[in-house]
């Protein structure tokens, strides 16, 4: 199935992580993306969520 379109006000790289199953396939069970872990500690790059 494809990735739907980020939709607008949506963090592209969030809604990409969200929806690609094949971005967190090499990590291990309980295993932290590093790049999802980086992205929410600097606030999704500018989109501010409530």
């Amino acid at each position: 199935m494809p990735i739907p379109p980020c939709p607008p006000g949506q963090c592209p790289q969030c809604w990409t992580h969200a929806y690609d199953k094949s971005i967190h396939r090499r990590l291990a069970p309980r295993e932290d993306c590093p790049q999802c872990v980086n992205h929410m500690v600097t606030k999704c790059g500018g989109f501010y969520r409530k």
